[in-house]
């Protein structure tokens, strides 16, 4: 099995919980789910670069983790390999193969970055990550309405550090923070992070989000996107 390589890089996490950790991000290409939101380019390309030198695609997943440590190394200067998209989930064949030889060849951590969307696989995945930074996604009604789904499938997992990012608008953002609060509660989930879309928050809206969390005894986290401040990749 081959498929399209957006890009592989390394660079800093600039997003949740590890925010701050290097890693060398592996972005497959494509995504199912158009969030209106989203800025990353995962267009299929004929070739995808790393350190100035060219790779053409499709890869297999041996072909990838051949170049991937040899181009940059079994993790004595990096904290993780972060395999997002697009969402990965979509090759779910080939991130978990691909995931499996870098595990087996490097003392780096396997770091997953999905949209939590599609959740039939996160019970396997438990087994093969070490973390999973899962998005809570908030662009219509009928998406956020899934998050359920989502909680219950995350109830069962016993092994893998994973941790939910809410991806929070300014439009609808109380009403946002009251229903993800409730269901949060329910599954006795204790920790959220939120990112705000465009990094921009408004103050009565992080009193509100605060007061709503806390309540209901969910430690709440705004953490924005560091890596655009930075101006890294």
């Amino acid at each position: 099995m081959k498929i399209n390589i957006s890009e592989v890089f390394y660079s800093t996490q600039g997003e949740g919980k590890y925010i701050g950790t290097a890693q060398v991000f592996i972005r497959l290409s494509q995504c199912p789910f158009s969030c209106p939101y989203c800025d990353t380019d995962i267009q299929d390309k004929e070739y995808f670069k790393i350190n100035n030198k060219q790779y053409n695609n499709p890869v297999s997943a041996e072909e990838l983790s051949e170049i991937v440590l040899k181009e940059f190394g079994a993790g004595d200067n990096f904290h993780s390999y972060s395999i997002t998209g697009g969402e990965p989930l979509i090759h779910y064949d080939f991130v978990k193969k691909l995931a499996y030889l870098l595990k087996n060849k490097s003392k780096a951590k396997l770091f997953l970055e999905t949209s939590g969307l599609i959740t039939k696989y996160f019970q396997e995945l438990d087994n093969i990550f070490d973390i999973m930074s899962i998005d809570i996604k908030t662009h219509s009604e009928k998406v956020l309405k899934k998050l359920p789904a989502l909680l219950d499938v995350l109830s069962s997992l016993e092994h893998s550090d994973y941790y939910l990012k809410l991806l929070l608008p300014k439009e609808n953002a109380k009403e946002i923070i009251d229903y993800t609060a409730q269901e949060l509660s329910k599954y006795n989930i204790k920790n959220i992070i939120i990112q705000p879309v465009d990094s921009i928050i408004a103050k009565d809206t992080i009193d509100y989000l605060y007061n709503m969390y806390y309540s209901k005894n969910i430690e709440a986290r705004i953490i924005p996107q560091t890596h655009k401040i930075l101006a890294i990749p």
